[in-house]
């Protein structure tokens, strides 16, 4: 060592050491995941400020025409939709008045040329929903990894102290819940849950200005109650789904913490003992699924008794006025063919709205991570840090780690360059804290520390020229 006992002596009493607990677990503990109560939807604006901009590619030209396109192909689905159980209606009709051989050919041409672009119904398979999916790939992409990197980096920039109150099997299952359902949200809501409620809005002015008002009242009050009714049991049974992640975050958290931890397991000989708390753990998981799984299958019979209701009730009417001759049979044909087709997406509405609150249950973990404020912030006019000769000065520096527990007060000292100094002290006298305050993991409160004269709060903390 370069400089003698005596040295060290003297620069140990050059600063003074308040003796209180330097370990971090003493610390109010800081967790990486925050469990909320509320209903999803509350602060549901505030969610999407934060997802909008990794949803829209602003950076990328390319990929805005790609969206634009989709959006185009979107508005064809629908104009489809309506097309088809149109000439369904016309080709029985031409059937059943035996019209010219040229002129049903090209009603069925015609037809099964948009059934080729529809697909197996309300533009699930189609060339056009095929299309728009691949299109859409690109979009998907960005999002996922604009929002993984960005959290990536974020979780980089926190504080020390909340890397060491951290659950890493917590924050590892949120993030990869959290960054599949933002992938995903855009998808849904613009791509399902908007189409779904277009194609109602059509339908019920279609009816109405077609048949009668009594199929338009029919459609309508169907849709109401599937909605409504669907909104309602997929708010109440979230509380279920949010319960079965808290579970599987636990589950998780107590397999990771224990093996990270076998040779302690191993010294107090409580493995059986870690085998228990980890099949409880399965336990209540698995209770809080069969619950989330049984309101589903309630929510799903409950649809399928309005959907049948609202077909029986239209169906008889319609074969009603074919009977008195008010409509003809082909007119049947389209109402079922159309009320059906309605159905179909109308039942992925409900899928994909159980999605979305997933989605938003699956994403609240991953967005407390983002919202987490950063401990240590680099200054608005920050810049790289110029080390030249390696010269430290800590002045008058003060730190706590929580309020009324000071760890450091008023310490000063100062290492020359090529100078060695070592920190002697008990155990827990601030030896770690003033080597955490060097590399900047927590700021001082009070006083300053220097490098060849820079004060490192002033600086940046990465060098921005990597």
């Amino acid at each position: 060592m370069a400089s003698t006992r005596k040295k060290k002596e003297a620069n140990s009493a050059a600063f003074t050491l308040c003796v209180e607990p330097d370990s971090d677990r003493q610390q109010a503990q800081v967790p990486g995941v925050r469990v909320v109560s509320q209903s999803k939807w509350q602060g549901w604006i505030r969610k999407m400020t934060l997802l909008v901009p990794y949803m829209w590619p602003r950076s990328s030209v390319p990929l805005q025409v790609l969206v634009f396109l989709c959006i185009c192909l979107l508005g064809l689905e629908r104009l489809i939709n309506v097309l088809v159980p149109v000439y369904s209606k016309n080709i029985v009709n031409q059937l059943s008045e035996k019209e010219t051989w040229r002129s049903l050919a090209t009603t069925v041409c015609i037809y099964v040329l948009l059934k080729f672009l529809q697909g197996g119904g309300a533009g699930t398979s189609g060339f056009v929903s095929n299309m728009r999916s691949f299109l859409w790939t690109r979009v998907q992409q960005h999002t996922s990894r604009t929002v993984q990197v960005e959290l990536f980096a974020h979780l980089h920039a926190l504080s020390l102290r909340w890397h060491l109150g951290r659950k890493t099997g917590d924050v590892l299952r949120s993030i990869d819940r959290g960054t599949a359902s933002v992938s995903h949200l855009l998808d849904y809501i613009v791509f399902t849950m908007l189409p779904t409620l277009a194609d109602i809005v059509i339908a019920i002015i279609y009816f109405v200005s077609y048949f009668n008002a009594w199929f338009g009242l029919i459609v309508f009050i169907c849709m109401f109650l599937y909605l409504t009714l669907t909104i309602i049991i997929t708010e109440w049974r979230t509380k279920y789904r949010r319960e079965m992640n808290m579970q599987d975050n636990n589950a998780k958290s107590k397999a990771v913490d224990s093996l990270l931890n076998f040779e302690t397991v191993k010294y107090y000989n409580s493995e059986n003992y870690e085998v228990r708390r980890f099949e409880d753990a399965i336990l209540k998981y698995q209770t809080s699924e069969w619950k989330t799984n049984a309101s589903l299958a309630l929510l799903n019979q409950t649809q399928n008794l309005i959907i049948g209701s609202g077909l029986l009730a239209g169906s008889l009417l319609c074969a009603y006025f074919v009977t008195v001759d008010q409509f003809q049979v082909g007119d049947y044909v389209l109402f079922g063919t159309y009320i059906v087709q309605l159905y179909m997406p109308l039942n992925w509405f409900g899928t994909y709205y159980r999605m979305i609150q997933t989605a938003f249950v699956d994403m609240e973990n991953m967005l407390e991570l983002l919202t987490e404020e950063k401990e240590v912030k680099d200054d608005t006019n920050a810049v790289d840090l110029l080390c030249t000769e390696g010269r430290v000065d800590f002045r008058n520096v003060c730190f706590r780690y929580t309020a009324g527990k000071e760890i450091l007060r008023n310490i000063s000292f100062t290492v020359m360059p090529g100078q060695t100094v070592a920190l002697v002290g008990q155990s827990g006298s601030g030896k770690s804290t003033i080597i955490r305050l060097l590399f900047r993991f927590y700021d001082v409160q009070e006083g300053c520390i220097l490098v060849d004269g820079q004060d490192i709060s002033k600086v940046s903390r990465c060098d921005q020229s990597q």
